[in-house]
């Protein structure tokens, strides 16, 4: 049976992890926001076509991501919580190779399984 502190620990944890998708996802909708903007003309004609919706989504994702995380740092020890922010260089590369075809090499693979593995030990030795 779960105690209250165990339940208390699996919802921060819980928390975490949203907050490190909420911070990847607003990497990826930052990049498709922005991937074909052109940087020639005025700065007001450059800085409009920052204006769309997949930015302001970005913006609101990291908005929502430092929220929970604020939260998160009352709860945990900032060790335990920041080594999770590891888990957005996971994400980002995969939606990256989805959505925007971007190569993957052994190399990357490889850095991207010792990271898993990374966060799964500092998770264990909490």
């Amino acid at each position: 049976m779960l105690n209250i502190d165990m339940m208390e620990g699996i919802m921060v944890t819980i928390l975490i992890i949203i907050s490190v998708i909420l911070s990847a996802s607003a990497q990826i909708l930052l990049k498709y926001g922005v991937k074909n903007i052109s940087i020639t003309g005025s700065v007001f004609h450059i800085l409009v076509q920052y204006i769309n919706i997949y930015v302001l989504l970005g913006i609101m994702s990291y908005i929502g991501s430092m929220i929970i995380w604020l939260y998160v740092l009352t709860k945990v020890n900032v060790g335990y919580a920041y080594s999770f922010t590891s888990l957005g260089f996971v994400l980002v590369m995969l939606f990256s190779i989805l959505l925007f075809g971007e190569n993957v090499n052994l190399l990357k693979i490889i850095g991207t399984l010792l990271i898993g593995f990374g966060i799964i030990l500092i998770a264990r030795g909490r």
